[in-house]
């Protein structure tokens, strides 16, 4: 084969430098619509966030290890909501609805590092909620604030690492194809933009989804097992108290397996789907978990709440 036979595959390949977000070609008569329901949404995110990790450290009942985790978790979630929901508002409202590769790399890494991070993060939670209702006399010296510093940093830098691994996988693949049936880049989309052997980018998201999803999962529900047998051998007083603690976590977990679960199911098999399923799977992966942690947290948690009313109402007792 001569070389100008092989040119206009090279030139496909050299010329796709931007990424077209055709999973809003599905939303085309019902954008301002789902604009305006959006927006308000992630309002009320970005506040109720803000507002939760604002009293958490500024008061200092919340200062409990507790406290400190969910506060980190509901960060976490408002840097997530922050990657995502500006772009997509913009684009709800944009004739065009491409971006750069290089930022599509960018906004898939921290949805990827962000949602990774979750789990680790409720991993983390329960670890706090396990030795402190299990071995609640040694408690106070096993979670200390060093505890609590080296138990986030690994929370955030391994998902980080596992993150740059696949973005940089993702980025370095031949891109073959410009258009991916999303409304928000994530990194298996990415991938299968590519006209090379995707078989190393598949299996090095399948490592990080066992490392950071599935370990962490299966650590949580062991903890909250072993949680509910001590539960069972005490006073009903005793397991209210647990409960109480515990049943949001539990709740944030759930909401962050079905996304994550859908997710999955949505980035893999969105070939075959109709181009509205895609796009509504893709925003109520986004939507619901953002949702879930104020409402889970600043209005579930007495403690939270209590401060959230003192906050709003001044004068209320």
């Amino acid at each position: 084969m001569t070389i100008s036979g092989l040119s206009p595959f090279v030139g496909q390949r050299s010329n796709v430098s931007l990424v077209t977000l055709d999973g809003f070609l599905g939303l085309e008569r019902f954008r301002f619509q789902c604009f305006l329901i959006l927006l308000p949404i992630y309002v009320f995110v970005l506040l109720s966030d803000s507002v939760v990790i604002y009293l958490i450290c500024s008061q200092s009942s919340l200062h409990a290890p507790m406290y400190v985790f969910i506060a980190a978790l509901l960060l976490n979630s408002l840097l997530g909501s922050t990657t995502v929901y500006p772009r997509l508002l913009m684009d709800l409202l944009a004739a065009s609805h491409s971006m750069s590769h290089a930022a599509c790399l960018a906004q898939a890494f921290l949805i990827y590092f962000l949602g990774l991070s979750g789990f680790t993060l409720l991993s983390a939670m329960a670890y706090d909620r396990y030795m402190c209702i299990c071995r609640p006399l040694r408690y106070p010296s096993l979670v200390t604030m060093a505890v609590i510093r080296g138990l986030l940093s690994a929370a955030w830098l391994l998902p980080a690492t596992l993150a740059a691994g696949a973005t940089l996988l993702a980025g370095r693949a031949p891109v073959c194809r410009h258009s991916m049936k999303r409304v928000y880049c994530n990194i298996y989309s990415i991938v299968k933009l590519g006209c090379g052997d995707t078989l190393i980018g598949k299996g090095y998201g399948f490592i990080s989804a066992v490392v950071c999803v599935l370990l962490p999962i299966i650590f949580v529900v062991f903890s909250y097992v072993r949680i509910l047998l001590v539960c069972l051998h005490n006073s009903r007083v005793f397991a209210r108290k647990a409960a109480e603690t515990c049943l949001p976590h539990l709740f944030v977990l759930i909401s962050y397996s079905v996304s994550a679960v859908f997710e999955l199911i949505s980035s893999r098999f969105d070939d075959n789907l109709h181009d509205v399923v895609p796009t509504v799977v893709s925003i109520l992966i986004l939507v619901v978990p953002s949702l879930c942690n104020p409402i889970i947290y600043g209005l579930k948690m007495k403690e939270i709440f209590k401060h959230v009313k003192k906050l709003v109402s001044p004068n209320a007792v």
